[in-house]
């Protein structure tokens, strides 16, 4: 991966000359930018990095297939999609079950350890999901039923209901999907990993 960067008085100005020297769409690029007073006037600075999504998710299927073979899974395919909110990779493989893990411990690890050398490489926060045969949407789906499951017995009860122990992705699905429950809110309580999502009655 390489690190375009780009130094000047205006940001609109460097976004334009980034698109115009690396030919690509903006939503092929990811930017950092960083302002800093300069001079006796006082005048700002703006400096741009840029990284280009292709690269991001070349690296990042490198760097799966040497995990892979190193777990000796060596027959491992890889999907990927870019979207304006993250970069997904999605594994295919005869022996996905090792690749998830035990209530996909495994898969989140993997993407720990993806995004950490992402970062450690160009020094830039990246969002990219990690999969194995779409696991994650039919586990989001799965706790999207039973979230509203609780939630309509707490509605019954008027007593809060505590769940299981999740990620923070997890949790996050939880929020997401109650967020609009009428008569219902929800927050998360204890400490990493145990932590738990609470639904309640509104008072």
């Amino acid at each position: 991966m390489k690190i375009y960067t780009y130094e000047g008085k205006n940001i609109e100005e460097l976004t334009l000359q980034a698109l115009k020297e690396l030919d690509v769409k903006e939503d092929e690029m990811i930017t950092d930018v960083k302002e800093e007073t300069v001079g006796l006037l006082k005048k700002k600075k703006y400096t741009l990095k840029v990284v280009l999504k292709s690269e991001v998710l070349e690296f990042s299927k490198n760097y799966i297939k040497d995990i892979a073979k190193g777990m000796g899974l060596d027959d491992i395919q890889l999907e990927t999609q870019r979207t304006e909110q993250h970069l997904k990779i999605t594994m295919h493989s005869e022996n996905s079950s090792i690749l998830i893990g035990r209530n996909g411990r495994t898969l989140s690890s993997l993407q720990t350890l993806l995004r950490s050398a992402i970062s450690n490489k160009i020094e830039m926060k990246v969002n990219i999901v990690l999969d194995v045969e779409n696991y994650k949407i039919r586990q989001e789906k799965n706790i999207e039923r039973l979230a509203k499951k609780l939630a309509k017995e707490v509605l019954k009860t008027k007593e809060p209901i505590t769940m299981d122990s999740m990620n923070s992705y997890e949790r996050r699905v939880v929020h997401n999907v109650l967020g609009n429950f009428k008569g219902i809110t929800t927050e998360s309580e204890g400490e990493e990993p145990n932590r738990k999502v609470v639904i309640k009655p509104v008072e």
